[in-house]
């Protein structure tokens, strides 16, 4: 049922195993899926239809063109991870968050790992289920966000034993006497 699900895939080249990792499905059920022997439920349908962007339609063949969704300039790569970071220093459990949102726990898996950038107002809603700061979230956007960035890297390297604080360190010299001259 599930007929380009192995041709969406395979043209992001991402292993079953990986596009698994990203959706919170298993690797034996895409397999099945691609395989048709086993018929995805609505949910799971359109988990796979928005990681790719194309509609169900065309996942399951009674399309012929993708009608795929415009994708951000931004370079939001980072957000999933930090959101990820942020709910899980807080204690929050997923599902948790996600029932704050109004969004599926696969969902936002999705969106923490990686595999899907939500639309803003996802974003905004995350963002004040967390108690989390734009800045924090879209440091890698912003450039007023570099002071927190600068200040988080800080943080980090503080958190390195002596000998890696100094080896970071004698990097980001070198790294900033390079980009002076």
């Amino acid at each position: 049922m599930v007929k380009n699900l192995r041709m969406l895939r395979e043209s992001r080249k991402l292993s079953q195993e990986k596009l698994a990792a990203l959706t919170g499905l298993t690797a034996r059920r895409v397999f099945s899926y691609e395989q048709e022997t086993t018929e995805p439920d609505i949910e799971t349908l359109v988990l796979l239809a928005d990681f790719f962007g194309v509609t169900i339609d065309f996942l399951v063949g009674r399309a012929s063109e993708a009608a795929t969704s415009p994708k951000s300039a931004l370079q939001l790569s980072k957000f999933g991870e930090r959101v990820r970071k942020f709910r899980e220093e807080k204690g929050m459990e997923r599902a948790a968050l996600a029932k704050r949102v109004g969004v599926t726990s696969a969902y936002l898996g999705l969106i923490e790992n990686g595999g899907k950038i939500p639309k803003l107002e996802t974003c905004l809603k995350i963002l004040n289920a967390l108690g989390m700061s734009a800045d924090v979230a879209f440091m890698d956007n912003l450039d007023a966000a570099a002071p927190k960035k600068a200040s988080m890297l800080q943080c980090q390297i503080a958190a390195l034993p002596p000998e890696k604080q100094r080896l970071v360190l004698n990097l980001l010299e070198s790294m900033i006497q390079a980009v002076q001259e």
